[in-house]
């Protein structure tokens, strides 16, 4: 596994590191939507500054988007920190954004975990 979670009391933090494939961010999400702590979450923070290479596709981000597109229909609002310096994963960032149009699930680019902690719990 190349990511660690942590939830807290409104929202759930995951700091990845290494080789970030599909699976990894299939496996993320799985974990997340079948977590009972997910009902009751307003935020995600995605960090991926400590990553070597995110090797992502747009036919993989398409299959995370549109799980959570589907999820969007139960769990209306959640606001998604993508905490990252790497150029490409702030592509495929914009990509799901596109993904998500028409839900109210808003996601941001951030280059320090401070920052985006600061957005999450803005209210």
């Amino acid at each position: 596994m190349t990511f660690n979670i942590n939830w807290d009391k409104n929202g759930v933090y995951l700091k990845f590191r290494g080789i970030v494939n599909s699976q990894d961010l299939i496996d993320a999400n799985n974990y997340l939507i079948s977590n009972a702590n997910f009902d009751t979450i307003k935020y995600q923070l995605f960090d991926f500054l400590d990553i070597e290479d995110f090797q992502i596709t747009k036919s993989d981000m398409e299959i995370i988007g549109t799980m959570d597109k589907s999820q969007s229909d139960f769990k209306k609002e959640m606001k998604i920190a993508v905490i990252t310096n790497d150029d490409y994963v702030r592509k495929m960032t914009v990509f799901y954004d596109q993904i998500m149009a028409g839900s109210e699930w808003i996601t941001k680019v951030f280059s320090n975990v401070q920052t985006a902690r600061a957005w999450v719990l803005e209210k």
